[in-house]
């Protein structure tokens, strides 16, 4: 088993923006990712604004010789626009953003958290053209009960997508089991659910008995937090530790 991403989930505007960075620089593969939905996270708020300043240190750093790893969590409304063909307006520029030196895209993932009514009435065939259209970069829809259907439908398609198994949807309830990669070969899987610095060994250990020799990644978001709010110290750690797994068992 390859672990391809360790994904934090969730930084806001009380982190600074120096800490996003001393996070990716721990590994290549650390992927920071932002949470986007309309209201909170709308273009008059503090967090969008933080985020539109990170993607514009991403997109003007001259002295980036890698590409950092940056996905965009897509929720509420703003999901549902997207799976109807409909980029909102305030994504956009954050879609489009390009590291000024090599042309290539800031944020390379945009994960999809369908809400259920965007899951019962799903069209795959309207979400499909927008994944075509933005083929430079990888859409990641969460798997689980809620989302299964729209999944088998969107993969009959022949779209080039991503899964994020998560049982709980978001919830950070601790797995019960891990899922072996659905469509094997086809799309690519990570695996969420009450993932923390004390408890990644374990469920790595979990994974690797149904993974096999598949590319992974991994999300954490809820336990990351301390009072709410995104602890560096616990992503830190928790990327330390799935590292450290990953030498153990090289």
């Amino acid at each position: 088993m390859q672990i391809k991403y360790i994904t934090c989930s969730d930084p806001r505007n009380y982190n600074s923006i120096d800490e996003m960075f001393d996070l990716w620089n721990i590994d290549p593969r650390v992927e920071i990712a932002v949470q986007m939905h309309p209201g909170k996270v709308s273009p008059d708020t503090e967090r969008y604004d933080w985020i539109k300043q990170l993607v514009e240190k991403l997109q003007d750093n001259k002295f980036v010789y890698r590409s950092w790893n940056m996905a965009i969590h897509v929720n509420n409304d703003w999901c549902d626009d997207i799976c109807n063909g409909i980029i909102p307006d305030a994504l956009k520029p954050l879609f489009r953003a390009r590291h000024t030196p090599t042309h290539k895209h800031v944020v390379k993932r945009i994960q999809l958290n369908m809400p259920q009514k965007t899951a019962e009435n799903f069209n795959p065939q309207k979400l499909k053209p927008v994944i075509d259209f933005y083929d430079k970069q990888d859409f990641i829809i969460q798997y689980n009960a809620r989302t299964q259907n729209a999944v088998d439908e969107l993969h009959k398609t022949g779209a080039k997508f991503q899964l994020l198994f998560d049982a709980s949807g978001g919830r950070g309830i601790d797995a019960a089991e891990w899922r072996a990669p659905v469509f094997p070969g086809k799309h690519a899987q990570g695996y969420s659910g009450g993932l923390s610095p004390e408890n990644i060994a374990g469920n790595l250990d979990k994974i690797a008995t149904v993974a096999g020799n598949h590319s992974i990644w991994l999300d954490a978001e809820g336990k990351l937090k301390t009072d709410d709010k995104f602890d560096v110290k616990r992503a830190a750690a928790y990327i330390k530790n799935a590292l450290a797994w990953e030498q153990k068992h090289r």
